[in-house]
């Protein structure tokens, strides 16, 4: 079972979001605002991580520095899929440069969401291996 971090300040998202990561097997915790976020980013250790941009008190880009400068290599290199009605082709480009692992726009399918979650972890699981020496 995989830790899932969903950070989302719309209730109704949310609770779609972690629905659906649970149905498909995944243990799931919500953030509803940027420190929030990152509190549970550091208390939580999640192995992947849902992100809005436009969040209350910090914003997501916020976050998303705050994550790929952590000390810790575990945390900096956690997949993360930011979930934003801002999609244009310049931000996603942005994104990507800023360390995003995929981005969807809203709305989006939780079907997709769900697949692409899968294939995170299941890569991330196959780039993992133990240096003998």
């Amino acid at each position: 079972m995989n830790h899932i971090l969903v950070v989302e300040d719309d209730l109704s998202i949310s609770h779609l979001i972690t629905y659906n990561l649970a149905q498909a097997g995944h243990r799931v915790v919500t953030a509803f605002d940027g420190p929030e976020a990152l509190h549970s980013v550091d208390s939580a250790c999640p192995k992947l991580v849902t992100l809005d941009l436009l969040l209350p008190r910090q914003s997501g880009w916020e976050v998303l520095l705050a994550i790929r400068t952590h000390p810790r290599r575990q945390i900096a290199t956690l997949p993360i899929i930011v979930l934003s009605a801002l999609s244009s082709s310049h931000l996603r480009t942005d994104l990507r440069k800023s360390g995003v692992d995929h981005c969807l726009g809203k709305p989006f399918s939780v079907m997709e969401l769900c697949v692409l979650v899968r294939s995170l972890l299941a890569n991330r699981a196959d780039a993992v291996w133990d240096n003998p020496l």
